[in-house]
């Protein structure tokens, strides 16, 4: 089990969300998991998420659930979390 789950939630940033995953994978520290919680994109954000699942190359997970805003992605964050620890990374921020 990882000891930290960092949680974006995203609304139709696929043209943004690679730079958040770039930070990512480049990280020293590997022991967390990206829970990503899509609140009813629109765009090509659980084809590109998926494209990176694939790539393997950190811990990712998807979840896909109809518009509810801002809060009602972070409630489904902290219904998803298992980890002792979580932040949450914006879709347009990055990790130095």
């Amino acid at each position: 089990m990882k000891t930290l789950t960092v949680f974006t939630p995203t609304y139709n940033r696929a043209y943004c969300l690679n730079k958040c995953y770039e930070s990512l994978i480049n990280q020293s520290n590997q022991d967390f998991k990206w829970l990503i919680i899509d609140d009813g994109s629109t765009d090509d954000t659980e084809s590109l998420v998926n494209s990176w699942i694939q790539e393997n190359k950190i811990d990712i997970q998807y979840h896909y659930q109809n518009n509810l805003g801002m809060h009602g992605g972070h409630n489904a964050a902290y219904r998803l979390v298992e980890t002792p620890l979580n932040v949450c990374i914006d879709s347009d921020d990055a990790m130095g």
